[in-house]
């Protein structure tokens, strides 16, 4: 017999995920731009709302590479029923998640080739990373793939039961960043370098959101648990999740209470927390789109650590969309003629001088097999196609 939504959110106890309260503790968080998307305007007639947002909108991109979005059009309460369904999907039973592996349970297990638990169908199992000194990650994550094809919904039994369930709410949320939000900011972005809107977009996201889209956009269900000793957070000086960059062009995540998630500071150095915003996601830039400014946008590191005392202790939900350029688009931007990247010396005859031609597949897969390969505060300075496979060159000094 067929089980109702109900009956199934029933079986999963599909409940509301409670987070901590903020932290009382002062431990100084930026607090990011946020960009009001209520006031994005269409027409001849928006665009001087556009490009007062697109103002608003530099001063991030270009330093930080993280900002908030609100007044998206999505309220609250959607996503919190979304993060109640993945709070359940994240803690079925271990053997039922074995039946759904993204990959091999270990990274060190996967084969070459394979995309890995990082970008793969499926579930991440606790322990996949190796973070320092022998221990192992402490999170559950579970990867959705390629939803704006049209047969994602066709295929309901690469999924868990529960999340078959509410596929669609899944899917629909996705899509809308994905066909509705990214063009929004690429075309405030484009009003940044100073070209027509929609260049970036047509350029390099080929029938994106599509049947036809290649980019392997992929949302993310992900719970970060306290580890289970003690020393296991000494012996990774406090870390969940090491400095990195993103791959993508672009990265949604939900804002929730818990100060986890830190970014190095371009001004100081150093590594700060980043504060909540109710009803807001964090946006940030990844190196698809840092390289496609030529290095003007940036890339920003960041990590996961342990949170202030008084919210030691509780689970970290969080729900991610990365977005990806098309798999065959060149990151490069010389077919962009941007003047705002010619004025910074931003071009191949200039600063660029030695990146060689790649496509994102490229930098996909070169980085992609070495994610999680290296120990939690390694500064990574490898260099692939004349760039930095991190953005630690940012930082010439440790501090």
């Amino acid at each position: 017999m067929t089980l109702s939504v109900e009956e199934i959110d029933k079986k999963y106890n599909v409940r509301p995920f409670v987070d901590p309260q903020p932290t009382s503790i002062d431990v100084n968080p930026l607090t990011l731009t946020a960009i009001d998307l209520s006031l994005f305007r269409e027409g001849e007639d928006g665009l001087e709302s556009r490009q007062k947002l697109a103002s608003i909108l530099e001063s991030s991109v270009t330093t930080y590479g993280f900002f908030n979005i609100i007044n998206f059009g999505i309220d609250n309460d959607h996503i919190e029923h979304l993060r109640a369904v993945s709070q359940s999907v994240l803690t079925i039973p271990h053997e039922e998640k074995l039946k759904y592996l993204a990959s091999a349970a270990r990274k060190e297990d996967e084969k070459p080739g394979n995309i890995g638990g990082e970008r793969g169908q499926g579930f991440k199992p606790k322990g996949y990373w190796a973070i320092k000194n022998g221990v192992r990650d402490s999170i559950d994550f579970y990867n959705v793939r390629d939803t704006y094809h049209d047969d994602f919904l066709n295929h309901p039994e690469r999924h868990p039961e529960l999340l078959q369930a509410h596929l669609k709410e899944i899917a629909d949320y996705y899509n809308y960043l994905h066909r509705v939000i990214l063009p929004q900011i690429l075309r405030l972005c484009d009003l940044i370098l100073k070209i027509p809107e929609g260049s970036l977009l047509n350029h390099y996201f080929k029938n994106s959101g599509t049947n036809q889209d290649t980019s392997g956009s992929h949302g993310r269900l992900m719970l970060y648990q306290p580890y289970d000793e003690e020393t296991s957070l000494k012996e990774t000086e406090n870390m969940y999740l090491r400095g990195h960059s993103d791959i993508s062009a672009l990265t949604f995540i939900t804002s929730q209470p818990i100060l986890s998630l830190q970014i190095k500071d371009v001004y100081s150095g150093n590594w700060r927390y980043v504060n909540h915003r109710p009803n807001s996601l964090i946006v940030n830039i990844g190196d698809a789109l840092e390289f496609i400014s030529g290095g003007h946008f940036k890339a920003c590191l960041h990590r996961v650590v342990q949170p202030p005392r008084d919210q030691v202790g509780f689970n970290r939900l969080i729900i991610i969309y990365f977005c990806n350029p098309s798999n065959e688009s060149e990151l490069d931007p010389e077919v962009l003629n941007s003047p705002t990247l010619a004025r910074l010396g931003l071009t191949k005859e200039d600063k660029l001088k030695e990146w060689q031609k790649i496509q994102f597949h490229d930098w996909n897969d070169t980085k992609g097999q070495l994610l999680g390969r290296s120990e939690a505060g390694e500064r990574n300075l490898l260099k692939f196609y004349g760039r930095f496979i991190e953005r630690w060159h940012h930082f010439p000094l440790e501090t």
